[in-house]
């Protein structure tokens, strides 16, 4: 398996998190709210929201805003795997797919 460090998971990595962003903003706006109101839904404050929608975080972020803004965007605990389905979707059409996916289909060729 591919090291974390190593720059095709890397990449991977980086556009997954603005996959992910960009899936929120969507999702968002679908709902007609705006960044305050997405605030308020989601108790976490417009300033961080608006740094994880344009994939600006420059450190690691807690799963627990994650799950926050999932859940007040509408995937209950069940449907939550359908948000990070979609995400993975974004970012295998976006860079292909996962590194270390393409590590065992070579492995298994060989």
């Amino acid at each position: 398996m591919k090291s974390r460090h190593d720059p095709a998971m890397q990449r991977y990595r980086e556009e997954y998190h603005r996959c992910c962003g960009d899936l929120v903003r969507q999702l968002r706006i679908e709902k007609g709210w705006g960044l305050e109101d997405f605030s308020r839904e989601t108790g976490i404050s417009v300033r961080w929201l608006r740094k994880f929608e344009e994939n600006q975080l420059t450190t690691n972020y807690s799963m627990r805003f994650q799950m926050q803004m999932v859940q007040a965007l509408g995937f209950g605990v069940m449907e939550i795997h359908q948000f990070y389905k979609r995400v993975d979707e974004m970012t295998e059409a976006s860079v292909g797919p996962p590194p270390w996916l393409i590590d065992n289909e070579k492995r298994g060729t060989s």
